[in-house]
């Protein structure tokens, strides 16, 4: 079984409740608990999307909690 190559498949940011982010395949269902964010786009893509946005990596929780 070969693999796919990684850098031209579709990928999907994922954010989660706690404002985790992370990176799914395109194909594959969103899981309970996960929003997509944006398109889906090339893995560099979607890697520089996270980037962008997780910018505290701290959960939402405790980001609230420290105001």
């Amino acid at each position: 079984m070969t693999q796919p190559d990684l850098t031209q498949t579709l990928w999907r940011v994922l954010r989660n409740s706690e404002g985790r982010f992370s990176l799914l395949h395109a194909n594959h269902p969103i899981p309970a608990g996960w929003s997509p964010v944006g398109d889906a786009a090339g893995r560099a893509d979607c890697l520089d999307r996270i980037g962008a946005l997780w910018t505290d990596m701290r959960p939402l929780s405790v980001q609230e909690a420290l105001k």
